[in-house]
């Protein structure tokens, strides 16, 4: 299988020659980052939630791993913002940072950025920032225009990425999801199913679920990269992530993975059937790691896989099953209460139902009527009608054939985005009760121009 990924790449620099700490205060210090960037905008550990964006958010989501160990209900909003500039993920410790120069501390802005450089070198974004903090506090941009003009092409371009770094990792705090909402794509799964996973890659964010009895519940997020050439995966070598609704098929780390998959990888099952009805190529898309010399990579730096830190991958890898966590991947997510699509899921819903009582009474003629022309397999999964296999005395007369084997469902799953029709994926169990003979089936339904739907791929999973 072919792997969409670069080759190896020349190690990238982990300190920053004058001219790049200069450029970079003017990028963040001066007419950059900081300047772009709203930081009265930012949340407090477990303050009030911003009112930048006209975005509804709450104020309860918490970056990566950050485990809310930064304050408690009597520590003041200050001591929250110094201890979580000093503990908890790299990422967190970076935001902590901008918050304490949102409140004017920029002393104890500098003195956390020099401890988080310490503790974890490679992090890029976080070196600069500590060299614009330094810089910056010379106050002298005369000098800082002289080495900008020195600059080379090359150094300009990897600050400019990571000044785009910046600018999602913060926007990931001031636009936090809305509480008690959860992204729309998510219409089912079943008890089975522990975990969900949704990619925003307009934000350039993974967002990590947890399926309780009670919905879906926001464990994680985590700052990622994708396509040098965006998203939308077409053919192969396109340099582009792919669109869609996938499942972790297989799961890889250790002595066996290549350095550049960093700490482990997530393989997804690209290309799936709806994307090889599409004429869609390529494959090799993975969730993973990336190499021991760099924290993390610019927003737009992988040929089409889905590229996070280390440690948060694999804490990731750590919680979530090997096989068959659903992963969404989208240029948006959209987030919904679960009262603001109760008509769209119960009727997205009443269509799968209807396939299965269909399926069930063995109507082929109304069964032909949920499939686009060629879509149907050629024999189903699992035999309705079983046949008398028992062994007669010579001459004797076979009895009537058994009746048709019931057929059970179970272990629901519906998932659903948009290509260039809404798109549902949906996956379940299919059993006869007779012989117990069970298959997984996964069917790609299409809303039609006149919004019926219909089943435009079907296959067994296992």
């Amino acid at each position: 299988m072919t792997i969409e990924h670069e080759p190896p790449k020349r190690a990238r620099r982990s300190w920053w020659p004058p001219a790049a700490v200069a450029t970079g205060s003017i990028l963040v210090a001066g007419a950059g980052l900081l300047a772009s960037t709203d930081l009265h905008g930012i949340p407090s550990i477990h303050g009030a939630t911003s009112t930048v964006s006209t975005t509804p958010r709450g104020s309860e989501m918490r970056l990566a791993d950050d485990d809310g160990s930064s304050g408690t209900a009597t520590t003041n909003t200050a001591s929250q913002s110094l201890q979580g500039a000093t503990r908890g993920s790299p990422e967190s410790r970076l935001i902590g940072v901008y918050r304490l120069l949102a409140e004017g501390r920029t002393q104890a802005a500098i003195d956390a950025a020099a401890a988080l450089t310490r503790d974890v070198p490679t992090f890029r974004l976080a070196q600069l920032l500590y060299a614009d903090l330094l810089s910056a506090r010379t106050g002298d941009p005369a000098r800082v225009a002289a080495f900008t003009k020195s600059a080379d092409a090359a150094t300009h371009g990897e600050l400019s990425q990571l000044r785009d770094e910046a600018i999602l990792r913060l926007r990931a705090l001031q636009e936090r999801p809305p509480v008690d909402q959860v992204p729309a794509e998510f219409i089912m799964l079943p008890r089975a199913v522990h975990h969900a996973i949704a990619v925003d890659t307009s934000r350039a964010r993974l967002y990590l679920f947890q399926n309780t009895p009670q919905g879906l519940r926001l464990v994680s997020d985590h700052y990622v990269s994708v396509g040098k050439q965006g998203v939308d995966k077409t053919v192969e070598g396109d340099q582009r992530t792919p669109l869609g609704v996938y499942f972790v098929s297989d799961r890889m780390g250790g002595a066996a993975l290549e350095k550049r998959f960093g700490a482990g990888a997530l393989q997804l099952n690209y290309p799936n059937a709806f994307d090889r009805l599409r004429g869609r190529t390529g494959g090799g898309i993975y969730v993973h790691g990336v190499p021991e010399n760099t924290y993390s990579r610019p927003p737009k730096d992988s040929d089409g896989c889905v590229v996070m830190a280390n440690d948060e991958l694999v804490a990731m890898m750590n919680t979530i099953p090997i096989h068959d966590t659903p992963i969404v991947i989208t240029r948006n997510l959209h987030w919904t209460a679960d009262n603001g699509t109760q008509v769209r899921r119960a009727e997205i819903l009443d269509a799968v139902s209807h396939w299965q009582s269909v399926r069930a009474a063995g109507d082929n003629a109304a069964l032909d009527g949920f499939y686009q022309t060629g879509a149907r397999p050629a024999a189903p999964a699992t035999p309705v009608a079983a046949l008398d296999t028992r062994r007669l005395p010579a001459g004797a007369k076979r009895a009537a054939p058994l009746p048709p084997d019931k057929l059970q469902f179970s272990e629901l799953s519906v998932l659903t985005w948009r290509d260039e029709r809404e798109t549902m994926v949906v996956t379940f169990h299919e059993r006869a009760t007779r012989t117990s003979h069970e298959t997984v089936l996964r069917q790609y339904w299409e809303r039609q121009p006149d919004m019926r739907w219909s089943i435009v791929a079907e296959g067994t999973v296992r």
